[in-house]
């Protein structure tokens, strides 16, 4: 199989500002959630996973992040945050989903990146 030299992509490699502000918008309240005293649903290694990734996502803010990183990053708050199941957790998980056009996946996880083939 040889690469043809003149194609052309089809799936984007950068995020819009708009995606990357609401992405950063739910990684900011994700971080305030974690904070918040008597939040005892979490064992320490999820809270921590959880927090690895949103503040992944937040450091992207203001430089141009590769849009597969920032998606990965984003995919994993999200599925962390839906296995938890309550009413703030999912309503934040709902936010991500709209920054990364993913409404039609409901509360279900996403293993892989519907913009990379998958499903």
């Amino acid at each position: 199989m040889t690469a043809d030299p003149g194609a052309v992509t089809t799936l984007r490699t950068d995020t819009t500002v708009l995606e990357l502000e609401r992405l950063h918008v739910a990684a900011r309240s994700v971080l305030e959630w974690l904070g918040e005293t008597g939040n005892g649903r979490l064992d320490p290694t999820q809270a921590e996973h959880l927090r690895h990734h949103a503040e992944a996502l937040l450091d992207a803010h203001g430089s141009p992040t590769p849009f597969a990183a920032t998606r990965a990053h984003a995919l994993r708050v999200r599925n962390e945050l839906t296995l938890l199941a309550t009413e703030r957790s999912l309503t934040i998980a709902v936010w991500i989903d709209d920054a990364l056009h993913l409404a039609d996946h409901g509360p279900q996880m996403v293993t892989e990146d519907p913009l990379e083939g998958g499903g």
